[in-house]
């Protein structure tokens, strides 16, 4: 049984045989939530716009090579937005600026209204399963482009507490989102 959605479905039907309207699909189901990432990542409307649009670029270019069993295509979309944002910030010599390190990335799809639920995986419930401390070293890793030496200083943690956090965070999600696949 195929745990893909419909419009996933199609979507990728579409990129892999570099159909167009696979961009009209994403941007229609997908956009305000690609968008939310880049301005949860860069604070900048000005840079998170200009960045979406690289993005949406960078999903049409790579589209072919879309590996559907190797990612869901949310994941695989939001880490090109995501590496797309750090790749901004690191050519720009900057981080963004971490107002409260106990706000989740999952505000983004509560702040964005699409067609199409962008929790379908339920990632914002599993998320705040998680430990506050390994929730924080994930979500400054994973959503907000520090390294893990980056998020030692700035926690003022010993590196390898960072990567025992992060790496428990990684595993505690995997196991959540596996039991839930299985229902």
């Amino acid at each position: 049984m195929s745990n893909k959605t419909p419009i996933e479905e199609e979507i990728t039907r579409n990129l892999l045989s570099g159909n167009e309207k696979a961009m009209a699909l994403i941007y229609d189901n997908y956009s305000a939530a690609l968008y939310g990432v880049c301005k949860k990542m860069l604070l900048s409307t000005e840079d998170a716009e200009e960045v979406f649009q690289e993005v949406m670029v960078k999903i049409w270019k790579a589209g072919k090579s879309f590996d559907p069993n190797k990612a869901r295509l949310y994941t695989w979309m939001v880490n090109i937005a995501r590496n797309t944002c750090i790749d901004l910030m690191r050519k720009n010599n900057r981080r963004p600026q971490i107002q409260d390190t106990d706000s989740n990335v999952h505000v983004i799809e509560q702040n964005h209204n699409t067609e199409f639920p962008v929790d379908h995986i339920g990632l914002k419930e599993e998320i705040a399963k998680l430990r506050k401390e390994d929730r924080n070293v994930l979500e400054l890793a994973y959503f907000s482009g520090y390294s893990q030496g980056e998020i030692a200083k700035k926690l003022n943690l010993p590196l390898g507490t960072v990567k025992t956090r992060a790496r428990k965070a990684i595993n505690e999600l995997k196991t959540l989102l596996a039991r839930d696949i299985g229902r």
